[in-house]
This record gives C-alpha cells, structure tokens and sequence, in this order.
C-alpha cells in the first residue's frame, strides 16, 4: 500500500496510528517532534503525511512550511490530525490542494476515507484552489471550511 509518516509528540497517538495504519497495510514511520518530521520525510520519502499542530520543537504550521518547502514533499499529501480547534490553524496554514484537516479524537473511518481519497490511483494530480469562504469558520458547523476545502467522502 502506502508510506505515512506521522509526525505527532504524543507516543501514544503514534502507536496508535501505527497500529491501525499497518493493519489496513501501510508502511509507517514516526517522527515524536516538529523538528526531526521533515529530516525524516526527506529520506523517507512518504506517500502521506499525517501531522500534529501543537509539538515541541515546530508547531504544525510551521512544520506544514518547510516541508511545502523541500523538493521531496512540495505534493506529498499532509492531513493535520490535531485536538487544536481547526478554525485556530487554517490561517496559520498556507492553503494548497494536497492538505486536509481532521480533528481529535481520530474517526478512523473518516481518516481512511481521506487516505483513499489522496492515494487513489483514478485520484486527480492536481485539482483546482479551493474558492475563498465567503462566511467566517464556524467549529459547530461540520460544513464550515473557514478557507479550506470541505471534502465530501461519503
């Protein structure tokens, strides 16, 4: 199947994801901080990306830039997994069209469909930005993007 790298502070988290990623059958490796995550996709080299926000060393944001910023991961699909509210990051993230954002506690079932989504083969290289949100990001609301792109997986 896949390589993902997460990128999460929390062990348990990570052996968490581990467990469940390598049972669907993908390969995965981990970086615990936000400063060893994109050392370790550049030699690597990972399909998918699944990154924390908040960790010690880099936020996520930041994480999200440098490796946007590397030649071996300029297109490599990132998913923020975070307990921070998403409507506190996705200004501080740099919109593109191979990032999505999933919130704590993980729905597993939704996160495989997001995986799916990125690596499927009939998946498209590139789609076009993401319009513009025309109404302020709303946390209550599932619909509500604040910017990003909703995707319906269903």
């Amino acid at each position: 199947m896949a390589k993902i790298l997460v990128i999460d502070d929390d062990e348990s988290i990570v052996g968490l994801l581990s467990l469940r990623l390598t049972e669907a059958g993908h390969t995965v490796v981990a970086a615990l901080d936000g400063s060893s995550g994109p050392m370790i996709a550049a030699r690597e080299k990972p399909d998918l990306i699944i990154l924390d926000y908040n960790m010690p060393a880099a936020n996520g944001a930041k994480v999200h830039e440098r490796l946007r910023g590397s030649g071996f991961t300029v297109n490599t699909p990132i998913v923020f997994l975070t307990a921070t509210p998403i409507g506190e990051i996705i200004g501080q993230v740099k919109d593109d069209n191979h990032t999505r954002f999933l919130q704590k506690p993980v729905d597993f079932a939704y996160l495989d469909k997001t995986i799916a989504a990125f690596l499927s083969p009939s998946a498209p290289a590139a789609k076009p930005a993401p319009a513009p949100a025309t109404e302020p990001y709303d946390p209550d609301d599932p619909n509500s993007s604040g910017g990003g792109e909703v995707l319906d997986l269903d």
